[in-house]
Order: C-alpha cells, then structure tokens, then sequence
C-alpha cells in the first residue's frame, strides 16, 4: 500500500506559517501591505503586548466584497495577479496569497471589511477553521485583529524574543512603512499610547523629522539621479550626522523596502573618508523602475531581490550620494546647547529648508559696533597682506616657492579646475564650484589648530588633519599611475615556494597595476626590473618581497583597497604633526593647497578638518545676546 499522501489543508497552512508569520512584525508588515494595496490613505495599528496579545490594523482602502470573504484564508488566493507572466512584473506590495491563510492557521483572526456598495461582513477565523461568519455594520475599508499569537504552536511561541525586541521590530516595520509613503497617514499605538503619526501630506522630510528628530531632518541632502533604466530620489544625511550600525541606510525600490547588501555599501562608499571607520551614514532613498528587472520572489518575506543590470545601478548610486555631498559645503558648526528646561515649544517647521537654530539668526544678526567692518574681509588693507592672505577663489598665478617644516622646497602651481581635469580616486569630475569660503589667516593656537575668520564667524582648522588630507589624495592620484615607477639597473630575483607560484601566476596583472615590472624568470623565481615610486624604505628589496608575499597569500587581494590604506599610512606618517608652529606664509599655503582637493572636509579617517562657530553663537556666549 502506498505511503505518500497529501497534508491536509490546515497542516499545509501551518508549515507556510514558518516562513511568512516569523514573530509579530511578520504580520504587521503583511496586514499593512494589504492596506496599501487597497489603496488607503489613512493606516492605524494598535498593538497590545508587543503584538502577542494583540495586533488591530484600521484602514481606509477599497474593502473586500462580500463574494469573496469565503476566498481570503485560502492558501494561494489573492487578486493581485491572475497570470504566470504576471510574476515577473509585480507591482503590488503582496501577490503570493499566503499572508492571510499562515496568521489564521496560528492565531484567531477577526476581520470586518466592506467594499463600495456590496455587502458589510465580519468574519472569525480560529486556527484554521471559521467561527463565524456575519453581516455587519457598514464602514468602508478594512478592520483586522489578530489575537492569541502561536497559541496552537507552542515551539514557535517559545522562540519569540523579550517583548522589548518584538516591540522594537515592529517599530521598524511601520517606519520604513512610513518612509517609503508618506502620502499615507501612519499612526501607531502601543498598549494606549502612539507612538509615532504621520500627517500624510506627502512630504519625505516631514516623516524624517516625525520618526528621527530635527537633527537628522536638518541636515539632510536632497539626492536625484536619473538613467534610461533606473530614478534615485530621496534625501541623505550630512557626515556629521552619523549611526554605529548600517540599519539607518533606507532603501526601497518601487517604494517597496528592500535589503540589499551592494546598493548599501555603494552609499557607504560614497561617503568614503567623510565619515570615521565603523560609524555608517543614513539615507532614505527610492530607487523607481520597470518591475522587470527586480525579482521580488526570492523570499516569503519579500525583502530580500534580485536586479537586472545591478552593476549599471549600483555606480549610479555612488554617483548620486556622491555629487549631493560634493555639491554642499561640510564644515561642522559649533552649536549651541541650550539647557533642557529652556528648551522652547515648536508650533509648526518648514521643512523646505536646513533648520538649524544657528543659521535662523546669522542672516539677520547685526553685528555689535566693535567688529571689524565687512570690507576688511574682502578686501585687505595692504599689498603686503594680500600676499599673505589665502584666497578660495584661485586664479592663474606665477610659480611660487616656498620652505614649511611640512614640505622642503616645494613648488606650488595652482592649476583651476577644468573639465577634463583628471577624476581623484574614481570619483567623476564634478562642476567648478568654491568648495571652502573665504577664509582670512589670525594666527595658530597650541602649534595645533589654525584661526581664520570671515563675515560668518570663526573657523578653526586641523593642521594635521589638512595636510593629510592633501597628502592622501596626492599620494593615491601618484600610486594609480601605472607608468609610474623606478627603473632598476640590476633587476631583482626572487624565489617562491611552489605552492605561492600558482597564486602569483594569477595576480601578476594586479601587482603591474600597482607600478611592478615583474617577470617570470625560471620555475620558481620572478625578475622585477621596475618597482613604485612610492615604495621608499632603505632596503626597497625587502618591501617588493614582502609585498609579493602578502597579494600571494591574500585571497581577495583588492587593488584598489591596498591602494587605499598604502595612501592613507603615507599620509599620516608623513603629515605635519600637532604643537609644531607655522608662520603666516606656512598657513596660508597649507590653506591653498587644502582648497584645491576634492573633499577638504575631512581627513582620510573622517575626522574633520576645519569647524565653524558663528559669530552668533559667539555672541552667545559672552551673553551678548540673551535669546
């Protein structure tokens, strides 16, 4: 007698349960989905318990009519697709018709929905069977309530987290809800209380400031880029403005959340040297496309895509990230911290510009009858001084040459910045723009930190964190040089294990990149007749053989990444250090030559390298102005 048989239908709905209903967020994100593929502009969860006890969804969508109430805990019954080819090209938030069968096959489910002018119903389901079935009272939308959480599945009870967990995945559910449609109204309530509720009017950044606080939203970056196949908008936030864990990263496409490791680590990477290591920026960004190149069944869950073309999507993200930061001054402001119990009740924000509580009063500060008038910093008093005095805005200059304890002897010519000027470090040429204001010299504080002032207020500048900066994207711009190199008289002869040959066989493309004339010479030993400049220890022998030996033995030895880190050692060991002292001259000259990188922000560990206090906050402080 045969063995094989089918599961009935209640077990089969249980076994689905596994995958689709995982915790209490599980069946927020499913139910809330439903609302808004039905099309409602007003969503409100109420939650009891952390969702255990109870999880109520509200909305205003369409409804379900009273024909197909018998259809909805059916596994596989859904109205968002009705063809195979309709899979590759989902433009629903759900299509699988699984949700609803899985949470009523583990919990009690009450449901009440009316669509248009058919007839209102209320529906019971208790695991996996109907308990009723009634007319009910008239309201257009849906009201769903799951209550008893795994009460028929207690394993899966016993694996559910503290309830502080639970509560927090499904906060993070309902603000990615909330992120990627803010057209949409949100409210969310915990035992009682809300908890967050968005006003739906369409405003991204609105949103940002309800779920992350004014200062996230104000000093976010507007982001939009466009190619045949794929449209990026949304808004990154400033470097300063910085998150220990990449969760803060927001991405959606077709306003659908989404994990995808690449897409985010192509933000991070756009952000490269602006940020210190292991801190991560946020964005909240939507990528919009055909539906028939992302792949959104991979898993139940929905979450997790696949792409066509990712390789053309991925560049053009760290393009955009990159031309939104490059575009926007990013030196630090010093801000006042005013005490809490003085902290004044905000009626309304307009969320079109940058709120910072500095910037409100510079534009219509008046400054005291003491300070210097403005024209002293646009225009100096003596030739002598204009010499000594750094200007942002370069033009075609003779060649100068001056002697700093930072270079010896070194020439400097400054060279505008043209359209086919070479990009640094694979980022694209970006428009001609003044990246540091005018900056006027006072002088040096400990042989550490350079005072400059303008109209603004004052800026103190990081000479070590400046030099390096210039000297990093110096040294990287000179190891990318293919051609560039020493010559050797008498090459060199090295000798390698067999089991390394194998391995240097494959990488000797990568290790020419990096400058290296090398040559396979016998069974086991390498001739290099031309090594990097760059490499200048007294015993240049030893490094080449250290440096073979370390690609031969690196699995995913990354050019570009060693690249990275050789330029940022040489930078930091060769950078003028901290309690050396500079004559006006010296910091004039490190200040021009800081305004000719591409990012002078930052140095290559993201610390800051010049900060602003206004003359405000100044102000402030020697209670000059009590506001």
């Amino acid at each position: 007698m045969g063995q094989i048989h089918v599961l009935p239908a209640h077990i089969q709905n249980k076994i689905a349960a596994g995958e689709v209903v995982e915790r209490p967020s599980s069946i927020v994100k499913e139910i809330v989905e439903n609302s808004l593929d039905a099309g409602s502009t007003v969503v409100e969860v109420f939650i009891k318990n952390s969702g255990m006890e109870s999880i109520k969804v509200v909305d205003n969508g369409h409804g379900i009519d009273y024909e197909d109430r018998t259809l909805l805990f059916e596994r596989h019954a859904t109205s968002k697709i009705d063809t195979a080819y309709e899979l590759f090209e989902i433009r629903s938030l759900g299509f699988r018709g699984e949700a609803l069968a899985s949470i009523g096959a583990v919990s009690k489910v009450t449901l009440e929905s009316m669509q248009g002018d058919s007839t209102p119903f209320k529906i019971v389901y208790s695991g996996g069977k109907y308990d009723e079935d009634t007319v009910w009272h008239e309201r257009r939308g849906t009201i769903i309530e799951i209550e008893d959480l795994f009460f028929n599945t207690p394993a899966r009870l016993k694996y559910i987290k503290n309830l502080r967990t639970e509560a927090g995945k499904i906060i993070d559910i309902m603000q990615r809800m909330a992120l990627n449609y803010p057209e949409v109204s949100f409210r969310l309530v915990f035992d009682g209380k809300d908890r967050f509720k968005t006003t739906g009017n369409g405003n991204l950044k609105e949103v940002i400031n309800i779920l992350y606080g004014i200062q996230v939203s104000s000093n976010t970056l507007e982001v939009h880029a466009e190619s045949p196949d794929y449209t990026i908008d949304g808004y990154i936030v400033r470097p300063e403005v910085t998150r220990s864990n990449r969760n803060y990263i927001n991405l959606s496409i077709n306003n659908r959340h989404v994990r995808h490791f690449k897409l985010s680590q192509s933000i991070i990477n756009a952000y490269h040297t602006l940020q210190p290591k292991d801190k991560y920026p946020l964005a909240f960004l939507n990528i919009r496309m055909d539906p028939k190149l992302i792949d959104v069944n991979v898993h139940p869950s929905k979450v997790e895509v696949k792409l066509s073309k990712e390789t053309e999507l991925l560049k053009l993200m760290e393009a955009a990230v990159k031309e939104a930061l490059m575009e926007t001054e990013l030196i630090p402001e010093v801000a006042h911290r005013k005490p809490k119990q003085q902290k004044p009740e905000q009626s309304a924000i307009d969320f079109t510009e940058r709120h910072d509580k500095i910037r409100e009063h510079i534009d219509t500060y008046e400054p005291p009858a003491r300070q210097l008038p403005k024209q002293t910093f646009t225009e100096p008093r003596k030739e002598t001084e204009k010499e000594q005095m750094t200007r942002r805005r370069v033009t075609e200059k003779p060649e100068t040459t001056y002697t700093s304890p930072f270079k010896q002897t070194e020439k400097i010519q400054p060279q505008p910045k043209q359209k086919d000027t070479p990009s640094f470090a694979g980022h694209e040429p970006l428009p001609e723009k003044e990246k540091l204001p005018y900056l006027e010299i006072i002088g040096q504080l400990h042989g550490t930190y350079i005072i400059m002032q303008n109209e603004t207020g004052m800026y103190l500048m990081d000479q070590h964190a400046a030099q390096e900066r210039i000297k990093y994207e110096y040294i990287y711009a000179n190891i990318i040089k293919e051609a560039d190199g020493i010559p050797l008289l008498i090459p060199y002869t090295f000798e390698f294990s067999f089991d390394d040959v194998i391995t240097i066989d494959e990488k000797l493309a990568e290790l020419q990149s990096l400058g290296f004339d090398i040559e396979k010479s016998g069974i086991k030993q390498y001739t290099v007749s031309r090594y990097p400049s760059w490499i200048k220890a007294d015993n240049p022998e030893e490094d080449i053989n250290d440096l073979i030996d370390f690609i031969s033995q690196t699995d995913n030895f990354d050019v570009k990444k060693y690249r990275e880190e050789m330029s940022i050692m040489m930078s930091c060991k060769q950078s003028i250090k901290a309690n050396h002292y500079l004559d006006k001259n010296q910091m004039a000259a490190l200040l021009e030559e800081l305004g000719k990188c591409y990012s002078p922000y930052t140095c290559p560990h993201g610390r800051p390298v010049i900060i602003h206090m206004t003359t405000y906050e100044i102000e402030r402080l020697f209670n000059r102005i009590m506001k």
